[in-house]
């Protein structure tokens, strides 16, 4: 919500914060003193200054909120540039004689306060974490949080771009762990080994416990986006049949990465006859993400493969068919699931109209991440990716199996 007193406004936004600061600028201004004068330190701070506003602003990338003293808070309007802006930056400094800076960034929804045109201030947990990212690194560095890495990661241009991935950290006593990854320029630097908190584990240890009568259900979870990115993969990839898509959050198929782990695999999977997605028309994003940003990575793989299709639509869904010798449909069907409360999932179920030998199961998706895209018009929208699944099998998990198969039964008549 805006408010708006004696002159200022404040609103929410959604923008990758940006923190630097010069690295042991306190010691460094007494060094300048004592060997020069305070005025020299002062040229250096009035060159720092100079030279990231005029990469952060270049293009109308980002907007410099304020300086912090020996830093700045400023924000970009697209990860994947505000990485890039990020490495040039280090680049620029890495030969200079006296001045290093560390950089920390997280993308997320803030509040801005500004005076008119003019903003003045950030505020919100996102801030505070771009803060704590930048305290984990030493001068020369960058630290990111995950969810920035995954915004920017499929859109950076520049190849010399590299990534380490430094895993969860504690920043602060009492806060949960969060991920944080280091972009880095690998001609010129190398990553930091590890950062400067302490490094945790996401995994939960184990209590004791008598193991129960009778057969156990083994059930399979993937967390984090890469591991749930590797196990839809796999699932795409091992899987036949009919495969069935149930509130599936677009975000993990758009993404290029995500085209390439979730959908690609079943494009390709010869023994993957039929794809349906059954998506949420209670929510205008999601026809428009379909629309923008699955649909045409559907055909451009498709004229990459010398594949020839036909398109058909309709206001309620629509189909795009591969010819006859292929055999192979993707489905979909817009419909109002904002009172369903079946958990997402996706389903690989026997085909009727195949002779394949089919092995029933599914991944249900537990959670979801808020991300950012970028649309065709520019435009950036938050959506969700999954970050954490289920691996289920009617083997050993028949009852599950069999009531996620119900609901694929029940919206079956939309895709005949």
């Amino acid at each position: 919500m805006d408010h708006e007193h004696e002159g200022h406004l404040d609103y929410t936004s959604l923008v990758v914060i940006f923190f630097d600061d010069m690295k042991g600028s306190v010691a460094l201004k007494e060094s300048m003193t004592e060997k020069w004068d305070e005025q020299t330190f002062q040229r250096l701070r009035k060159e720092h200054d100079a030279l990231l506003k005029s990469i952060i602003t270049r293009d109308g990338a980002g907007e410099v909120i304020k300086s912090t003293g020996d830093g700045l808070l400023a924000i970009f309007f697209k990860p994947s540039v505000a990485v890039e802006r990020a490495v040039e930056i280090q680049e620029r400094l890495h030969a200079h004689p006296h001045l290093s800076v560390r950089i920390g960034m997280d993308v997320g929804e803030v509040r801005i306060e500004s005076d008119g045109s003019v903003k003045l201030d950030a505020f919100g947990r996102h801030v505070d974490w771009a803060a704590r990212a930048m305290q984990l690194v030493d001068g020369g560095h960058i630290c990111v949080t995950r969810p920035l890495y995954t915004d920017a990661f499929s859109w950076i241009t520049k190849t010399r771009i590299a990534w380490k991935d430094h895993g969860p950290y504690r920043v602060k006593p009492a806060d949960p762990p969060m991920e944080f990854f280091e972009p880095y320029n690998a001609n010129i630097a190398q990553p930091m080994e590890s950062l400067l908190g302490e490094k945790v584990s996401l995994v939960e240890p184990r209590a004791a416990a008598t193991p129960p009568a009778g057969p156990t259900q083994q059930m399979r979870m993937a967390r984090s986006w890469e591991s749930v990115a590797r196990d839809g993969r796999d699932f795409a990839e091992r899987g036949s049949g009919m495969m069935y898509w149930f509130k599936v959050p677009l975000g993990g198929v758009c993404y290029p990465e995500g085209f390439r782990n979730f959908l690609q695999p079943a494009l390709v999977n010869p023994r993957i006859s039929k794809i349906r997605f059954l998506l949420d028309s209670a929510s205008p994003i999601i026809p428009k993400i379909w629309h923008e940003l699955v649909l045409p990575l559907v055909q451009d793989w498709a004229a990459q493969a010398q594949i020839s299709g036909r398109l058909e639509e309709n206001p309620d869904g629509g189909r795009y068919a591969w010819t006859a010798s292929r055999q192979k449909t993707i489905a979909w069907a817009f419909v109002n699931l904002s009172q369903e409360f079946t958990p997402c999932f996706k389903l690989l179920i026997h085909d009727p109209d195949t002779d394949e030998a089919v092995d029933p199961q599914a991944q249900i998706f537990l959670s979801t991440a808020t991300r950012t895209v970028r649309f065709l018009d520019g435009s950036m929208q938050t959506v969700r990716i999954p970050d954490a699944v289920l691996r289920v099998n009617a083997q050993e998990n028949d009852s599950l199996m069999y009531a996620l198969n119900l609901v694929a039964n029940q919206w079956d008549s939309l895709f005949t």
